[in-house]
């Protein structure tokens, strides 16, 4: 397993992580001098399980995009498979991960198998927020070949996709490991499928930032482009929105003194190289929080955090992530 890719389960914002504990050294006694061996170590305690992200959405929004996904895969039916194989022939197929992951999206992959047919069998083999080792078996299935066959591309899919997202994001939470910062996602998203890559953020171990535009007040770069400046734009939204936390997105220094002024509760550095985000957290003092965005990618990540940052927002998470790399393999 991929030291980038250890066991990593979020229940978001206000997950906590069981502290690791430091082994313990002796000496032992010089052969010869008569001392007693040391006494065996007392058994290890079994681990604790991580704090899982628990899945639950509305059916109705999940099985809503679960069948538009599949409408637009089977369409009319699947000819070929109706030539080639009667009604009752049986399939069994096992669901197997082809490298090292954190998996997302296994009661996805199962309510797509119920909604084309009830008749197929789902047996788990792990969980969401498990890390997965190279052919690792994830789940069984059994059931109506036909029906097997016409679920399996949406079903991988969906689960393919999401714990890509996941295994993306572990490998960000672990490269800021031991500091105080954490890993955020952004808006950009997949349409429609933002409430499941939101999801599959934090069973990486990240965070969901901004759901929806009336979460949070976040002034962006186009706020300021249309607007008379940071002191305008933080006097309206305090002035409409009084006693609400308000977040400002900063391109430069003279910005970032600007929304320090004005006493924003929370600053996004866009773009700032790691050397002018530390001079950044020296003019702040902690007067707010501090979010870094832009080029980050986990090469840097960690000196970021370093820097001493409270969140990094990676659009790279939901936006341009790779696949997972998980198979159905089917047999009689």
């Amino acid at each position: 397993m991929s030291p980038a890719l250890q066991p990593l389960r979020s229940a978001g914002p206000s997950a906590s992580f069981p502290p690791r504990t430091g082994a313990r050294f002796g000496i032992p006694p010089r052969p010869g001098f008569g001392a007693p061996p040391p006494p065996p170590p007392p058994p290890a305690a079994p681990p604790k399980p991580a704090p899982v992200v628990t899945f639950r959405f509305p059916q109705a929004q999940l099985d809503k995009l679960i069948k538009e996904a599949l409408a637009e895969d089977i369409a009319e039916g699947d000819p070929t498979s109706q030539a080639l194989f009667p009604p009752r022939l049986k399939a069994r197929a096992k669901l197997v991960a082809n490298e090292d992951g954190v998996l997302a999206g296994l009661p996805v992959f199962k309510r797509v198998l119920e909604l084309v047919d009830k008749n197929i069998t789902f047996e788990a083999r792990a969980t969401d927020g498990m890390a997965l080792a190279g052919g690792q078996l994830v789940a069984r299935v059994s059931g109506p070949a036909l029906s097997v066959l016409l679920a399996e591309r949406t079903a991988l899919n969906f689960i393919q996709h999401l714990s890509g997202i996941a295994t993306q994001t572990a490998k960000f939470a672990n490269a800021v490991k031991g500091t105080k910062t954490r890993i955020l996602d952004t808006r950009r998203t997949t349409p429609g499928m933002r409430f499941l890559e939101k999801y599959a953020v934090e069973v990486g171990g990240g965070m969901s930032h901004q759901r929806t535009l009336a979460d949070r007040l976040v002034g962006t770069e186009a706020h300021l482009a249309l607007s008379d400046g940071v002191a305008s734009i933080v006097r309206t939204l305090k002035k409409a929105h009084p006693g609400k936390r308000i977040e400002l997105t900063v391109t430069n220094m003279n910005e970032l003194e600007q929304a320090l002024l004005a006493r924003v509760n929370m600053v996004m550095l866009d773009n700032f190289p790691p050397g002018q985000v530390r001079q950044a957290i020296a003019l702040i003092q902690g007067r707010a929080k501090v979010e870094v965005s832009g080029k980050v990618g986990l090469d840097n990540a960690r000196a970021y955090a370093l820097a001493g940052v409270d969140y990094i927002s990676v659009s790279q998470l939901t936006q341009s992530v790779k696949a997972f790399d998980l198979s159905l393999r089917i047999s009689r």
